[in-house]
């Protein structure tokens, strides 16, 4: 069975910096896979690259068997590829529900579109309290959901999320994994940079640690949550 995702040898970076070098994972259909590392090990300049926001400069990208390397992000994002980065990026001076039309941008399906802004609004109620209000007055853990949100109206068949509890109130991160934990169900393969180590290795079931720009560890989540050298390093044990 091909993986729907399959990076390899890929370099990128910024300028003079080589922020990744040689790194190769896959990913297959609905699964979760978590990205975990120092701040610095090349973890966002992963998915920008997957995306198309980054140019690689060697490696390739294969999306459902075909090759996506070098494409433009919007040409990656009808392919069937969503990416809510971190730091949320919505649309401040937008409201929730332009937002969230913004995330079907590539869709024709009006009457879909709005069945499932109907059906986020069930994930995450207190967006569809706030449909009308401007993107920028909402709570950090609020943007946080439209973020995710917002990516899942594009019906993608890959998620990248990069840092969703980043800064967020515990009850507003449970809610948040607890979404995630439900999208292998709905058909969508996730890749999950998340500083909460163990967090993530719960949620995924294959993991990747990343150190410098390469990945020095990969393996089962579980088998990562055991080994030695991730609890020291990465689950404060």
């Amino acid at each position: 069975m091909t993986p729907i995702l399959e990076v390899q040898e890929l370099e990128a970076g910024y300028g003079p910096i080589r922020a990744i070098d040689g790194v190769s994972i896959s990913v297959e259909e609905g699964e979760v896979v978590a990205i975990i590392g120092a701040n610095g090990a090349g973890k966002t300049t992963l998915l920008t690259a997957i995306s198309g926001v980054v140019r690689p400069r060697g490696g390739t990208i294969r999306f459902a068997g075909s090759p996506i390397t070098r494409m433009r992000p919007h040409a990656v994002t009808r392919l069937g590829i969503a990416h809510a980065p971190e730091g949320r990026r919505i649309f401040q001076r937008l409201t929730v529900r332009e937002n969230l039309q913004l995330g079907a941008f590539a869709r024709t399906d009006r009457a879909g579109i709005r069945r499932d802004i109907d059906e986020i609004c069930g994930l995450f109620p207190v967006l569809g309290q706030r449909m009308g209000q401007l993107g920028g007055t909402l709570s950090g853990g609020e943007q946080q959901m439209l973020a995710l949100a917002r990516a899942l109206l594009s019906r993608p068949r890959l998620l990248l999320l990069d840092e969703p509890s980043l800064g967020l109130a515990p009850l507003v991160v449970s809610r948040i994994f607890e979404v995630i934990a439900g999208l292998p169900a709905k058909g969508i393969a996730v890749v999950l940079v998340e500083q909460n180590a163990r967090a993530a290795l719960r949620l995924a079931s294959r993991g990747y640690v990343l150190e410098t720009g390469r990945v020095s560890l990969s393996g089962p989540a579980a088998d990562l949550a055991n080994d030695p050298r991730v609890r020291d390093a990465y689950l404060g044990e």
